[in-house]
């Protein structure tokens, strides 16, 4: 279990905020069941690294004022334009209780329906569970090694871990195979193609 450093944070203007953001540290907080909200910030750069190596969905070990906590990052929140970490919500959690939290779906395989023309569209990215945290996968992979044009593959076909309940909708559609569509230049093309020969011919 990999551990992250915060240090605790004042509630002061939003000036402080951008000060702290400048100066390459992330806000945050820190709550959970009957404790009180502390407000806190982590480095970014050591954020971002764990982050590539385990994960949003990894348990960690926060170090706060000499306290070590078991935690989940619950929410993420993203510059919209450039993707930069602006502030991060982390849940301090038991590992002998459940937790929920959203994982990603990742797309696994070749569909022969692809390869056949067909153009492969994943409609869900991410998928709510209910595990233990010694349960909780980084991941939740989906088999598309078998679907077809016309297919459609929902949540309730997903086979999930060990341990783990499906928390989201069932009927939900993951992804899906569908039939090529004509394109719009190409479309266009025909419809100018029609018009000049309307035309040469009157």
């Amino acid at each position: 279990m990999l551990t992250l450093t915060a240090e605790k944070r004042e509630a002061r203007p939003r000036s402080t905020v951008t000060r702290l953001r400048r100066q390459g540290r992330i806000p945050g907080v820190l709550y959970g069941k009957n404790r009180d909200n502390r407000l806190l910030h982590v480095d970014q750069g050591e954020l971002v690294r764990l982050l590539q190596q385990e994960g949003s969905s990894a348990v960690l070990q926060l170090q706060l004022e000499g306290e070590t906590q078991a935690v989940i990052i619950q929410e993420l929140q993203r510059d919209p334009v450039k993707g930069q970490i602006l502030h991060v919500d982390f849940k301090a959690i038991r590992m002998d209780e459940p937790v929920e939290k959203e994982v990603p779906l990742k797309l696994e395989g070749e569909a022969p329906g692809e390869r056949a023309g067909g153009v492969l569209q994943q409609q869900l990215r991410y998928v709510e569970i209910r595990c233990l945290p010694s349960q909780l996968p980084g991941e939740i992979s989906v088999d598309v090694s078998n679907l077809e044009i016309g297919d459609v593959l929902t949540l309730a076909e997903v086979p999930l871990p060990e341990g783990v309940e499906l928390l989201s909708d069932p009927d939900q559609v993951v992804v899906s195979v569908v039939e090529p569509q004509l394109g719009a230049e190409e479309a266009a093309g025909e419809g100018t193609d029609e018009t000049t020969g309307a035309e040469e011919g009157e």
